[in-house]
């Protein structure tokens, strides 16, 4: 907690852009390109420059482990929670950017903190396949779901990104209708952000658009909104209450771009509602604790709100979106969690004091790395 407030975090990863997780097929030239898209644009773009938070190459792209994600998360931040999201691109990495099984495994290490979100390669070409493939990870501890709309690849022939757009009643509806049965009835989508070369329109949100308004029980959560998009996804969410703005990477602009972060967050609750707005930091993408700190400190400028009639972003606003939004949607009981949380691992850890950023994993490679010098 920060200032008595609780905050949750609505997507994290335990990230795997290892060489050894490429796709042996695919090009090692490409995945490097992935591996500076994900480095470069996004974490060495957003990352404080304060002291030992930007991560070098090597340190981000080596695979994370359960035990460094939980550290960076409850004893070098202010996390309360998190929701652990689970991404699988099979024609770039073989397991996938954000392994399940460490989620999993984070799950074990932090069970009253941690919430699992699926991945779902809705690429597969066995359908029911992929729905046992739901069954067992609901049967492992998935409340929510998360999509990707496209694999990565660019299709030289067809001249389009290989994707799925989820208005698509033969194929996406039926995926819902399935978690749905399952009993779950969060659904998150990567959008905004390109997942490859090609057109962004596969990262364009109209889509969940139709399918929330055919799913109206159902939470749609559009990750990283505002990233691109902006007015399309403030629309979005002023038709449709049950469409979440999950600002992955979004949130990260309040750091070191904070003018872009007004614009963003402006038009998000000129549009919709503080509700609809979920906090996250997406690490490791970036470390959580500056960019919760940013948040808590940060004040709609005077002139956008005269400019553009913005709301002003009150205390009470701030509360929702840090954590009390993600907890009503998911029937978490703040205090009881709060009574849950106040003497396990991590809290006795960070009552010595907030660890360095990213320490735990430093640690680990460093002892890898020299383990490996000696043989």
């Amino acid at each position: 907690m920060i200032e008595n407030n609780f905050v949750i975090d609505a997507a994290v990863h335990a990230f795997d852009f290892s060489n050894e997780n490429r796709v042996r097929s695919y090009p090692p030239d490409k995945f490097q390109d992935v591996q500076n898209f994900w480095h470069q644009v996004i974490h060495a773009s957003l990352e404080s420059l304060e002291p030992g938070y930007l991560l070098g190459f090597e340190e981000f792209t080596k695979r994370w482990q359960a035990e460094d994600l939980a550290h960076a998360l409850f004893v070098e931040s202010d996390l309360d929670m998190v929701v652990a999201h689970s991404v699988q691109i099979s024609a770039v990495l073989q397991n996938g950017p954000s392994p399940w099984d460490t989620h999993v495994e984070l799950k074990r290490l932090a069970p009253d903190r941690v919430l699992l979100y699926a991945e779902v390669d809705t690429f597969a070409e066995d359908k029911n396949a992929l729905f046992d493939h739901m069954e067992k990870r609901v049967s492992q501890g998935a409340v929510g779901f998360k999509f990707y709309p496209s694999n990565g690849m660019f299709d030289i022939k067809s001249n389009k990104m290989v994707s799925m757009f989820y208005d698509d009643p033969e194929n996406a509806y039926k995926l819902f209708e399935k978690a749905r049965e399952l009993g779950v009835k969060h659904v998150a989508f990567h959008k905004a952000q390109p997942v490859g070369p090609g057109p962004s329109d596969v990262v364009n949100v109209q889509d969940i658009s139709t399918a929330a308004a055919v799913f109206p029980d159902m939470t749609f959560e559009v990750v990283h909104t505002g990233w691109a998009f902006l007015e399309d996804s403030a629309l979005q969410m002023q038709m449709h209450p049950n469409v979440y703005a999950n600002l992955e990477s979004t949130m990260g602009l309040v750091v070191r771009q904070p003018r872009r972060f007004a614009h963003i967050i402006g038009k998000l609750l000129q549009y919709g509602k503080p509700e609809q707005l979920l906090f996250s930091s997406g690490c490791v993408l970036n470390h959580p604790d500056p960019i919760i700190k940013a948040f808590i400190a940060f004040e709609m400028p005077e002139d956008l709100r005269e400019g553009y009639e913005y709301p002003e972003l009150t205390l009470e606003i701030k509360r929702k979106i840090l954590g009390e939004n993600m907890a009503r949607i998911h029937g978490i009981d703040i205090e009881q969690i709060k009574n849950r949380i106040k003497n396990d691992r991590w809290s006795r850890l960070k009552a010595k004091g907030k660890a360095e950023p990213w320490s735990s994993h430093r640690a680990r490679i460093g002892s890898v790395n020299k383990i490996a010098s000696r043989r």
